[in-house]
């Protein structure tokens, strides 16, 4: 069956032939039992879709739909615009029931947010993630009028603003170095932490590396030191301090998401590094496993018994993920903390979920970014007992926002904290021009008042650090981009790490740390030299070759 036949199918599938519209569970068995356009649906829902299902979408949208026409058609002005009227006419009238159905569970999608070629998957997928929902409790509307209320109003392409050129070079003295352990394979650095770790005479780097499954720390201070393998695991992409068994030393847990790419696998774990007695070593010991792709992992007193409890954020893919807790009730005969589980939040999409005492109440809370089609930022307030009140502090405009990581800090110096948000997940739509670095101000309520800062294709994190002494935090942030995004940018003047000054509450100037080099996950700033003054730590990721390129990048002021 070719890809042209599969949306004929697909739209008889869905209206019927006497034009009846069928069921969104008939919809999506029609859907598994067409191998072509199952291929079309779920590759967009794998991390990107390579240039021959461009094509697909492409001669779907031409042959089949006939909706999307060429921008420099020979006809006259007066035409265009009789087109134009009729087209906005059409999404004048089928607006409330697409809407109705599109934006029942999360933002609307903006029409703007993606090309005209893309929304044919873009639509598929809507009919069919809806089906799989088991969901029937909305009216569906006529395919054809779906697709064509998204295509009338979408640009042909998406540029990406000039305003993300030309920066000037960052001037405060910094020394660039690099940092590499010896290897085979590319570097694959998820997460960077300054961490006090009890060894040697200063904190050090740790940091998360999945090209080779390693848990790595680094210290600056020995300027002929080695990174040193603290342990192996699948995949670790995040790593915090804590004490779990109450015996002094630092360990560290990991969330270990098992499986990088978008997968409802069940390879995530909850890894603990038990650091041993007299030894500078760590033992590997599994809290929790079979869990789907887990991004982060909190330890804290949640219940306020003196112990630490964990907090879970379990991203998930489309059928799974969710933010657990697991409350400490003790260890058992071996020294090993045992937990009771409950899940806090059902929903997937869980990248960070940081966690502090809010309201100033004297009990733990904690923030939470949910991505995928949420694209929305939650405060779960705690009673004490580990009962959770959630508030909105922020809702993404779109569901295709591409929310990708977010920390806690006062901005603006008010004693309270706020919330620097970045969005840049480019790896399922692309990169776009409303790609960037976010402050959420915490003005004593909700939701929170948002301030765009930075425009940023592919921006990844970001963290704040008053890198100029002056007494305010600036902000550094990273991008990290694949495919076609890198080659395009990397043919522009563009910056790979921005450095954002604040030069008054609230406005900040742009400065070019690095150039066209779209390769970062993970950033994070100390005094990594003990000279006084704040460094930056950036971590490289590459998927493929660059086998000599550093694991880390670091800039240390003078």
């Amino acid at each position: 069956m070719d890809n042209n036949q599969s949306i004929i199918n697909v739209r008889l599938a869905i209206h019927g032939e006497d034009g009846r519209s069928e069921s969104v569970g008939d919809i999506v068995a029609f859907l598994r039992r067409s191998m072509g356009l199952v291929g079309l649906v779920f590759l967009l829902l794998m991390a990107g879709c390579d240039s021959s299902s461009k094509q697909r979408a492409s001669d779907n949208t031409d042959a089949e739909t006939n909706l999307v026409d060429s921008d420099q058609d020979s006809q006259s002005d007066a035409s265009s615009d009789s087109v134009t009227t009729q087209r906005m006419a059409f999404v004048n009238e089928v607006r409330p029931k697409v809407e109705a159905f599109c934006g029942d569970c999360h933002a609307m999608p903006r029409p703007t947010s993606s090309t005209k070629e893309m929304w044919v998957e873009e639509v598929n997928q809507g009919f069919a993630l809806y089906g799989e929902s088991g969901r029937n409790d909305l009216v569906v509307p006529d395919y054809n009028d779906v697709l064509k209320f998204f295509q009338f109003q979408a640009p042909a392409e998406i540029k990406l603003p000039s305003s993300i050129e030309n920066y000037p070079k960052a001037k405060l003295g910094l020394v660039e170095s690099a940092v590499r352990m010896p290897g085979n394979r590319p570097p694959g650095v998820t997460n960077v932490r300054w961490i006090d770790l009890g060894i040697g005479d200063s904190p050090s780097l740790v940091y998360c590396d999945i090209g080779t499954g390693m848990v790595k720390a680094y210290w600056p201070g020995d300027p002929q030191g080695q990174p040193k393998r603290l342990a192996t695991l699948l995949q670790p992409v995040h790593t915090e301090p804590c004490d779990l068994n109450q015996d002094g030393l630092t360990d560290l847990i990991v969330a270990d998401i098992g499986e990088f790419n978008a997968e409802d696998s069940q390879l995530g774990r909850i890894v603990w590094l038990k650091r041993e007695a007299e030894s500078e070593s760590f033992e590997k010991i599994v809290i929790r496993d079979e869990l789907s792709r887990v991004a982060d992992v909190q330890a804290g007193d949640f219940d306020g018994d003196g112990d630490a409890d964990l907090l879970v954020g379990v991203f998930g893919w489309r059928k799974t993920g969710q933010i657990l807790m697991l409350t400490n009730q003790g260890l058992n005969d071996d020294g090993v903390p045992q937990f009771e589980e409950q899940v806090i939040d059902d929903r997937h999409g869980a990248v960070n979920v940081p966690c502090i005492d809010l309201n100033q109440d004297g009990h733990l809370d904690f923030v939470a970014l949910l991505s995928q089609e949420h694209e929305l930022v939650e405060a779960y307030l705690n009673d004490g007992k580990a009962n959770f009140t959630r508030q909105r502090i922020w809702s993404a405009p779109d569901p295709a926002y591409g929310s990708s990581g977010i920390e806690l800090v006062d901005m603006d110096g008010d004693g309270d904290q706020d919330i620097l948000l970045t969005n840049g997940d480019s790896f399922d739509r692309g990169a776009k021009p409303y790609h960037g670095v976010q402050w959420l101000e915490n003005d004593g309520g909700y939701p929170y008042i948002h301030h765009p800062v930075c425009e940023m294709p592919g921006v990844l994190n970001a963290t704040a650090v008053d890198i100029d002494d002056d007494g305010d935090q600036d902000i550094v942030a990273v991008a990290l981009l694949a495919g076609n995004d890198f080659q395009t940018l990397a043919q522009r003047p563009t910056s790979s790490v921005v450095l954002l000054e604040q030069v008054a509450t609230g406005e900040f100037k742009r400065f070019q740390m690095e150039p066209q080099q779209p390769n970062h996950l993970s950033v994070e700033a100390g005094d990594f030299n003990q000279d006084g003054k704040m460094d930056v730590a950036v971590g490289v990721f590459l998927r493929s070759g660059g086998i000599d390129q550093p694991d880390l990048l670091l800039w240390s002021r003078k």
